[in-house]
Formats: C-alpha cells, sequence, structure tokens
C-alpha cells in the first residue's frame, strides 16, 4: 500500500511484471539490512534463483536501483550496496521501502518535521515581503478551504496551500524544492491519516494555515514565521508521541 500511495504521490510507477516485482522485493531486502551497506551483492545469477526470476529480469532490476542510488555496478567487481548516505531517500519506491521498516513511520515524521521547520518559516516571511496581491489572495483562499473541505479533497488542499507559499517567495532555489516537498507532504499527510493512532491522526488545522495566510496578506514576515513555528512545533509534538523514546 505505501508504495501505490508513494507512487501515485510522485505521478511516477515502474512498470508492471517480474521487474517491478523484483525491484520491490530486492530494495526492500537491500533497506532492510539483509546485504550489507556498501557490501557486495551475490552474482546476478544468484541473485536470480534467489528471487525465482529470469536473468534478464534481474539485470533490469538491478539497473532500475541503481538508478536509485541503492546499487552500485562495475565490470570488475560486479554489484555492491552503495553507502545508505548515497541512496535517493526522496525516490518515492525508496522513501516506501524506509517507512516499512519498524521504526520508519516515526522516524520519517520526526525528520519531515526537522526538514520543515528549515525550510518553511523562512519562505513564510520571503512570501509576506514578496507576494503579489494575487498570489496572496490565493493563499488565504486556500486556507479557507481548509476548514470546509473533508477527506480526501483536503489533503489536496494543504498541500496545495506550502506549495503557494513556497512559490511566493519567489526565491527560484525555493520554489525549485516544490516537487520533492509535494511528495514529501502528500506522504506525511497520508500516513497521518491512515497508519498512526488516531489520536495523532491528520487535522488540516485550518487556524494555523489562516494564520500564516494573514501574516503573507499583511504583510507580517514575523507573523507569518511565528504562525509557521507554532504548527510545525505541533507536528513535532505528535511525530515524537509516534516514533516514541529513543
Amino acid at each position: 500500500m505505501l508504495e501505490r500511495t508513494l507512487a501515485g504521490a510522485s505521478g511516477r510507477s515502474l512498470a508492471g511484471g517480474a521487474v517491478r516485482q523484483t525491484v520491490q522485493a530486492l530494495g526492500r531486502a537491500i533497506v532492510a539490512g539483509r546485504y550489507d551497506s556498501d557490501g557486495p551483492l551475490p552474482t546476478e545469477t544468484e541473485l536470480a534463483a534467489e528471487y525465482a526470476v529470469g536473468r534478464n529480469a534481474m539485470r533490469e532490476a538491478i539497473k532500475v536501483l541503481a538508478g536509485k542510488g541503492l546499487i552500485r555496478t562495475a565490470r570488475r567487481y560486479g554489484s555492491r550496496v552503495r553507502p545508505r548516505e548515497e541512496w535517493s531517500i526522496l525516490d518515492p519506491d525508496v522513501l516506501a521501502w524506509h517507512l516499512r521498516e519498524p521504526d520508519g513511520i516515526g522516524r520519517f515524521l520526526v525528520e519531515i518535521s526537522e526538514l520543515r521547520e528549515i525550510v518553511e518559516p523562512r519562505a513564510a516571511e520571503l512570501a509576506a515581503e514578496r507576494a503579489s496581491a494575487e498570489e496572496a489572495e490565493a493563499i488565504v483562499a486556500l486556507a479557507a478551504r481548509l476548514a470546509i473541505e473533508a477527506m480526501p479533497q483536503v489533503l489536496d488542499t494543504d498541500v496545495a496551500f506550502h506549495l503557494a507559499v513556497l512559490n511566493a517567495s519567489h526565491n527560484r532555489l525555493l520554489s525549485g524544492f516544490a516537487r520533492p516537498l509535494d511528495v514529501l507532504l502528500r506522504v506525511q499527510f497520508l500516513v497521518s491519516a491512515h497508519g498512526i493512532a488516531a489520536e495523532y491522526a491528520y487535522s488540516p488545522s485550518a487556524d494555523y494555515h489562516m494564520a500564516i495566510a494573514e501574516g503573507i496578506r499583511g504583510r507580517d514576515p514575523q507573523k507569518a514565521r511565528d504562525a509557521v513555528m507554532a504548527m510545525l512545533t505541533r507536528n513535532r509534538g505528535i511525530a515524537e508521541k509516534v516514533a516514541g523514546p529513543g
């Protein structure tokens, strides 16, 4: 389910059949630590036998996983698992495989809270300084919709709100982060809606969003920043409860 959710969130998916199944099985095994990080993989023939697929399917699966940063291939030493810090963690499949780990959801929620605290408060400040009148009104309208919409439309509106703030910063590098943030926010909201205890479940937090929007429309960078931090501080508290001790 996580893989399908992430593929839908990103707009990408692998081809069906044996190659996709092999990518999923071998990718999950690598992330789970079945093969040593920065260590050699079994030969292509051995892997094909282990996963009960043909060598062509295994060869294609290895190519896909190399593209995701999990595997390094070379004729002189075969295939090796890359060090974890080289994996493409923002790739939807790789992220899904991490979420399947015992501490995957809690750790993800904490880490995305930390990432958002780095990016979004400053983006909101810049939006309050630079947004056009039309952009500011559009952000207010999105915040207002969060108070009345139901699932699943409210998730799309919530994502749209945060991307609108990012783009209203008129910083090209921040705007360039919109696509990965789109994927990460969708995963955060979907996991929070369906993958954790009800007491910690997703809420659109319309009041927080409206405070951010009003700060942007009112050209008040400090108000916009403070509203973002208030929302993210709440989110982090929930994430840390989900993650538990450690």
